[in-house]
């Protein structure tokens, strides 16, 4: 009986090791795992070749292309394009963007989700962003590009639930980013204030009118 007991004892002292062992490496796993995902980027590449900024921009793209999703590109081509990308920079952004849609042509589920994401992007950025990558991509004319960004900033604040605060930041970082083009801020602004006005009733701080509006 009292060998029986001193097994009892033994096996599960033994049980418990093997618990705690297997618990050990199933938290190990995980944090490899979260590890992982931690180093993949927003545009969904987990690193670059060393000698990635010594190819064009064309190779660069189809690198991107065979490792991430076509939404993951349209991302990459936006950042690496804005030089938000250091290890990665895109010269032409219109080149870039062209090529991946003319590899994505060939599928149209694929092309459908690229092309979209290439146009809804710029709507997520910051305005000094958009109004170069509006720039970059030419398909807004330059001589409306003000208006164009004035009568589109209202959903982006709408969007961002932005404050006060943060809107006159921003404003103050577009300002200094038109520093050298004040027709186009002049023309934001007079965008701006025409939405605000339509606008005013609905959804935004009572605030943020009365603040932009006068």
């Amino acid at each position: 009986m009292r060998f029986f007991c001193n097994f009892v004892e033994i096996y599960d002292v033994s049980y418990d090791m093997r618990n705690g062992f297997l618990s050990l490496i199933c938290l190990s796993l995980i944090l490899i795992a979260a590890s992982a995902c931690s180093m993949k980027s927003d545009n969904g590449v987990v690193g670059f070749p060393s000698d990635f900024n010594a190819l064009d921009d064309v190779s660069k793209v189809a690198y991107v292309m065979k490792n991430s999703s076509p939404d993951s590109v349209a991302r990459f081509i936006c950042q690496a394009s804005l030089g938000n990308l250091p290890e990665a920079k895109i010269d032409t952004f219109a080149i870039a963007a062209a090529y991946a849609y003319e590899e994505y042509n060939q599928n149209d589920s694929l092309l459908r989700i690229y092309s979209s994401e290439i146009d809804r992007y710029p709507e997520s950025l910051s305005l000094p962003d958009k109004m170069k990558i509006y720039f970059m991509s030419g398909k807004s004319d330059p001589t409306r590009m003000g208006y164009q960004l004035g009568l589109e900033y209202v959903n982006h604040i709408r969007e961002n639930n932005m404050t006060v605060a943060q809107i006159n930041e921003e404003l103050k970082e577009f300002k200094n980013a038109c520093a050298e083009d004040s027709i186009t801020y002049r023309r934001f602004m007079k965008g701006f204030h025409i939405v605000l006005k339509l606008d005013h009733g609905k959804d935004l701080p009572e605030e943020i009118y009365n603040t932009f509006v006068e």
